[in-house]
């Protein structure tokens, strides 16, 4: 573009152009304006009619912004003196028509009054239903109105003494008052909407009485925003569904939660003080309980949480630290006593038994959970086979279930007895020897005869006392 220049012919021309266009446009707009003026000039005449007809031409075909706008108001305003004109000759239904056209705020009062005195009519007459339609009609129609405090009064009449809708009836209170709050329309309502009202206190005594908390707080709470009810009546009965709630929550064993819902109770209605408090107590005394279980089953940790949430609840809890000081010791102790059973293992492994016996004992008097008892009796087991082991798995075969296995095969020997003589039996007692394995033992008993023989055998644990079977035959002896 650089070094071009228009010919001074080009610009002769493009001026002469751009005056033409301004010359148009000044044209149009006057012939804009003199549309408008003359629509105007029809309206200042009562020529409403007509000036509507060249307004919506206007607005049709125009193209000044401002001027549209303009014809837009005028023609509401034309509709709305068509209307007015309709009301002074009753004819109503046109009279709506040409306000509903109008679209303005001055129309849509003047709708109000003609469906307002429409009601009025319809009551006088005994139709309510007809009555009541012009009555939403101006609330659903005309939100704006300035009656629409005195609809929804109406309405709520209508509602409570002759549709029996008790529902709609507090929803369009809600809204009255929510709107209109003081207004005398308002007022008025308050004494027709309290007779409601104890059937919605009963609903949610029910709902809290049946478990459904959330549900009747919600009923109560919205009462409470309205002067239909006493607030210290209502705020007892907020208290009453807290309380069942927090009772709720130490069922499920919620402690926390049922703490913080007893502590709103009491903001409600402070003469619960006293019995929330001991309520509170209890609950702390919960949380005793449970560090008390966690303490039994070594969780430690968990337990002191739970021991210190009581001081949420009653400060410097004295059960709680008397509970915090027994966990001490006993944690103290359950230390001591692993240490000590270390000890007594590396004893049993050098095969110092009584050592390890002492050391076990020790070890179980400083923790009773530590589940010793087993390894005191194996130690037990193991002093008395250190001396002559062969008698000690004699000595449990003995004594096995009071002595089954001895009176069994006495008892097998007694039916040999029957069919064979004594010198026909030979009875090779108990004898007991070395086994593979440490600390076990081979226990063997025969009865033998011309035609029969019964060779029963058993392994013996000198450790634990148990014995094995080795063939079914002992098996079926033990059973």
């Amino acid at each position: 573009m650089n070094g071009f220049k228009i010919p001074h012919m080009s610009r002769a021309r493009l001026r002469l152009q751009m005056a033409v266009l301004l010359l148009l446009v000044l044209v149009i707009s006057a012939c804009e304006i003199n549309r408008y003026n003359s629509a105007e000039d029809h309206y200042n005449n009562r020529r409403y009619a007509a000036a509507i007809q060249e307004l919506d031409d206007y607005i049709r075909t125009g193209s000044n912004g401002a001027l549209i706008t303009r014809s837009e108001i005028l023609r509401g305003q034309c509709y709305y003196e068509l209307g007015l004109m309709a009301l002074q000759r009753e004819q109503f239904d046109l009279a709506i028509k040409f306000l509903k056209l109008s679209n303005s705020l001055e129309s849509d009062q003047a709708l109000a009054r003609i469906y307002k005195n429409m009601a009025d009519v319809a009551l006088q007459q005994d139709k309510p239903r007809l009555s009541l339609d012009f009555v939403n009609t101006i609330i659903r129609e005309i939100p704006r109105s300035e009656m629409k405090a005195e609809m929804l009064y109406r309405r709520i009449g209508f509602q409570l003494d002759t549709f029996i809708d008790h529902e709609g009836a507090w929803q369009d209170y809600m809204t009255l008052f929510d709107g209109y709050p003081n207004n005398p329309h308002e007022v008025a309502a308050r004494k027709l909407v309290q007779r409601i009202v104890p059937a919605r206190v009963d609903h949610a005594k029910r709902l809290y009485a049946s478990g459904y908390y959330s549900d009747a707080l919600r009923i109560l709470f919205e009462l409470g925003k309205y002067p239909v009810v006493d607030g210290t009546a209502n705020n007892r009965l907020i208290a009453e569904a807290y309380i069942g709630q927090a009772e709720s929550f130490l069922k499920s064993e919620n402690y926390l939660e049922a703490d913080r819902i007893f502590r709103i109770a009491v903001q409600y209605d402070p003469a619960k003080k006293q019995e929330v408090d001991r309520r509170l107590e209890q609950v702390a005394s919960l949380f005793i309980q449970r560090g008390n279980e966690l303490v039994s089953q070594r969780d430690f940790d968990n337990a002191l949480l739970h021991y210190q949430r009581t001081y949420d609840i009653i400060p410097d809890y004295a059960l709680a630290n008397q509970a915090i000081a027994r966990m001490n010791t006993i944690r103290d102790n359950v230390a001591r006593s692993s240490e000590i059973q270390t000890q007594a293992e590396k004893a049993e492994l050098a095969g110092k038994f009584s050592e390890a016996l002492n050391l076990y004992r020790q070890a179980s008097s400083l923790d009773d959970k530590a589940g010793l008892a087993t390894k005191i009796s194996q130690m037990q087991n193991l002093i008395a086979a250190e001396s002559n082991p062969a008698a000690f798995a004699q000595r449990i075969i003995n004594e096995y279930r009071g002595g089954v296995l001895n009176s069994r095969i006495n008892r097998q020997k007694q039916e040999l007895l029957r069919a064979y003589s004594a010198n026909e039996i030979r009875d090779s007692g108990w004898k007991v020897m070395s086994s593979s394995g440490q600390f076990k033992y081979e226990a063997r008993y025969d009865l033998v005869t011309p035609t029969i023989s019964y060779y029963y055998v058993w392994q013996v644990n000198l450790r634990d006392r148990s014995i094995t079977p080795l063939n079914k035959l002992s098996e079926k002896l033990m059973e």
